[in-house]
C-alpha cells in the first residue's frame, strides 16, 4: 500500500498461517494427553474403586428440599492505581436459594478502602466475604435467619503461606484475621447444624493422579476426573489431612517429580495448619447433568449432623446450573459484578469528599491515574 508521502506501508498484524501454526501446535499438544488419559480411562476408575479406604464414586441420589445461602464477592482486579496509592471497590452478596426458603432473598453490600503501597483488594475481598458468612451464621443461630446449606465461592479452608519471623504484612495480617474468622464459621455452623461447601472452581492440583500412580498424565485431577466420571456421579476424594499423608507416601517413588512433590508437601503443610482443631474438610469431584461443557465441578465440604455427605453430593448435582456450578452461587456471582459505572460514581465521590477537606489543587494529583490512558475506560 502506497502513502500520499510515497513511501510503502504494511498493514500491521499477525499473519493467519502464523496463527494457525501456533494453534495446531496446542491443539497437538492437549490432544496427545486427553488420548493418553482416555486410553487410561478404565484403568484409572479401577484404580480409583481399588482404593475405597480413600476414594469413592457414587451416583446421586434423590434430592431433599433444602434452603441454600450462598456468599460471594467481586472486586476490582487490579485495584485502580492512582498517583496516591490503589483503590479497590468490594461487592459480597448473600443469596437465599431453595424454595424451603420462604422467597429467598438478596443482600448486596460495597465496600471501599485505599492502599498506599499494595494492592490488597483481594485479601480485603476474603475478609469481608468471611465476615458476612459469619454474620449470616450467628443470625441463624439467633433464630433469624434459617437454612441448611452455606455456600462459599472458593475455599472454605484459606489457602496461605505463612511468612517465619519478622513483621507481618498487611497482606499476612487481612489472611490472619481470615483464618480466624474461618474458625469462628466452622464453630458456629457446627453450633447451628450447617453443613458448608466451598465451590473451587479453579483447581489445577495434580495430588489425585499422582496418588493413583498415573505420574506421566500432565492433565489436572479436575481434567482428568471430567474424563472418568459420568453424569450424576460424584467422587468422594478424601479430607485434606488424608491426602497430604498419601503425598508424603510417594516421597521417592519413580516418576513423581520431586520438585512437584515438595512444593505440595509445603502448600499441605500450609492448608492444614489453618484447620481448626477437630474439624475435617473433605474434597469431592460431580459431574451435574445437562452442562454446557462435560467437566467436574470440584468441591470442599463440612457436613451437618442431619445433612450426610450422600445427601450433600447427590444434592448438589441436581441444584447445578448449566455451568456445573450450584445455581445459588452463579445467582449471587451475577450480583457481584464491579461495573463501570460503580468505579466511576467511587472515584468522583472520593475526589469531591477529599476537594471539600483539603481542597482540589493538594488532592487533585494524588487521585490522578498512573495511566490515564490506559484506564480512563474504567474511570470515563
Amino acid at each position: 500500500m502506497e502513502t500520499q508521502q510515497g513511501f510503502l506501508a504494511e498493514e500491521v498484524g499477525v499473519a493467519p498461517e502464523i496463527v494457525g501454526e501456533a494453534l495446531r501446535k496446542a491443539t497437538t499438544k492437549l490432544l496427545n494427553e486427553v488420548r493418553k488419559v482416555r486410553e487410561a480411562i478404565s484403568e484409572i476408575r479401577r484404580a480409583i474403586e481399588s482404593r475405597r479406604d480413600l476414594f469413592l464414586i457414587r451416583r446421586a441420589g434423590t434430592p431433599r428440599d433444602l434452603c441454600y445461602a450462598a456468599i460471594d464477592s467481586g472486586f476490582t482486579a487490579p485495584a485502580i492505581e492512582l498517583v496516591g496509592g490503589y483503590l479497590g471497590i468490594v461487592l459480597v452478596t448473600e443469596v437465599l436459594y431453595g424454595s424451603r426458603c420462604g422467597g429467598g432473598g438478596i443482600d448486596v453490600r460495597a465496600y471501599v478502602d485505599l492502599w498506599f503501597n499494595d494492592d490488597l483488594t483481594n485479601s480485603i475481598a476474603r475478609y469481608y466475604e468471611r465476615l458476612t458468612t459469619l454474620r449470616l451464621l450467628e443470625r441463624k443461630r439467633a433464630g433469624e435467619a434459617d437454612f441448611d446449606v452455606l455456600l462459599i465461592d472458593g475455599e472454605i479452608i484459606p489457602r496461605t503461606r505463612w511468612v517465619s519471623g519478622g513483621e507481618r504484612s498487611g497482606r499476612q495480617e487481612l489472611l490472619g484475621k481470615v483464618v480466624d474468622l474461618t474458625g469462628e464459621v466452622l464453630k458456629v455452623a457446627n453450633e447451628t447444624d450447617t453443613a458448608i461447601v466451598g465451590v473451587l472452581k479453579r483447581s489445577y492440583s495434580r495430588d489425585i493422579i499422582n496418588i493413583l500412580g498415573f505420574s506421566n498424565l500432565k492433565l489436572s485431577d479436575k481434567a482428568v476426573i471430567s474424563l472418568v466420571l459420568e453424569e450424576g456421579e460424584y467422587l468422594i476424594a478424601g479430607d485434606h489431612f488424608t491426602i497430604r499423608a498419601e503425598l508424603e507416601k510417594l516421597t521417592g517413588m519413580p516418576g513423581v517429580r520431586r520438585d512437584w512433590l515438595r512444593s505440595r508437601l509445603e502448600w499441605y503443610e500450609s492448608l492444614v495448619n489453618s484447620i481448626p482443631v477437630g474439624y475435617t474438610v473433605k474434597l469431592a469431584f460431580y459431574r451435574a447433568p445437562r452442562t454446557i461443557y462435560p467437566t467436574a465441578t470440584k468441591v470442599e465440604y463440612v457436613t451437618s449432623d442431619t445433612i450426610d455427605e450422600e445427601t450433600l453430593l447427590s444434592n448438589l448435582v441436581h441444584i447445578s446450573s448449566g455451568t456445573g456450578i450450584p445455581a445459588p452461587v452463579d445467582y449471587a456471582d451475577s450480583f457481584s459484578n464491579i461495573s463501570r459505572e460503580l468505579k466511576q460514581t467511587v472515584y468522583n465521590k472520593l475526589l469531591a469528599e477529599l476537594a471539600k477537606s483539603v481542597g482540589s489543587k493538594e488532592i487533585v494529583p494524588l487521585l490522578s491515574l498512573i495511566n490515564p490512558e490506559k484506564l480512563r475506560h474504567i474511570i470515563g
